[in-house]
């Protein structure tokens, strides 16, 4: 039996739902506003009613709608994405634009924990002039990496497999970032995030563990005045600041997020 598109409209039960179904649409059944809102009453074929409901499907798991496209916009590009990476945020731009709007001398950047590649990738595009690394301790995320990095071509982008920096030798790197997990496993928000892998987003010592691990190593890896850039959680700001400080870190400061909360710690470090 052909279902028309109105059929299935008449299901969604809430705004967003619909909102993302006339994405999925447009993105992956190359509707237009016509087809959606003018020939709604047209019957679908067997492969376009085998698509929708696929999404629905999916959508009654919960699943994120970045993974049913397998795409998630970040920084003006397109990045492939999948249940063994982060969703990149939106937040996570503001780290990116601070490297991109506050650097131009030629630098060697790490990108610890870099999941899907996004910010090493975007950092490198808009950086021709600096020497891009991502590392990963997950051979699932660095092959979605890598699959990015085909994509997009960053020529100044390199994978590595390391468990954040303890494979690099002392004065390796003139600016480290790193979007770590800062969850902690008591967190109620983790019952959102199912879909999205738990080693991504969950951390130890009430979310700081891969935090203080970092940053305690980042002391060996960095050079003199060398920069670390974290992005963490947003009542976590305090207990960062001190974990910089204990570790010989000054000019510490923080970005603040869309909402003006406390979202991004950096500082330099003096050997």
């Amino acid at each position: 039996m052909n279902y028309k598109l109105s059929y299935y409209q008449e299901k969604l039960d809430s705004e967003t739902l619909k909102n993302e179904f006339i994405f999925y649409l447009k993105e992956k059944l190359f509707f237009n506003d016509k087809d959606i809102y003018l020939n709604k009453d047209r019957e679908l074929s067997v492969e376009e009613q085998n698509l929708i409901q696929d999404f629905i499907e999916k959508k009654k798991e919960g699943i994120p709608l970045d993974y049913i496209l397998n795409t998630s916009k970040f920084y003006e590009n397109d990045f492939y994405v999948d249940s063994r990476v982060l969703i990149p945020r939106p937040e996570t731009e503001i780290l990116v634009d601070y490297i991109n709007n506050n650097f131009s001398s030629s630098l060697k950047v790490l990108d610890a924990g870099t999941g899907s590649g996004c910010i090493g990738i975007s950092i490198a595009l808009k950086n021709p002039n600096f020497d891009v690394y991502g590392s990963d301790y997950s051979i699932d995320s660095l092959n979605v990496a890598a699959t990015n990095k085909k994509t997009l071509d960053p020529k100044n982008f390199s994978l590595i497999h390391a468990n954040w920096l303890s494979c690099f030798e002392k004065n390796s790197f003139d600016l480290i970032v790193s979007n770590p997990p800062y969850i902690s496993d008591q967190d109620p928000h983790l019952s959102n995030l199912m879909h999205e892998p738990n080693k991504a987003l969950v951390s130890s010592d009430d979310g700081l563990g891969d935090i203080k691990l970092i940053v305690d190593q980042s002391t060996k890896v960095l050079k003199n005045d060398g920069i670390l850039i974290l992005e963490h959680g947003y009542d976590q700001q305090n207990e960062v600041t001190d974990i910089f400080k204990s570790n010989h870190f000054s000019n510490i400061s923080t970005l603040k997020d869309f909402q003006s909360l406390p979202r991004i710690t950096l500082g330099i470090f003096k050997s």
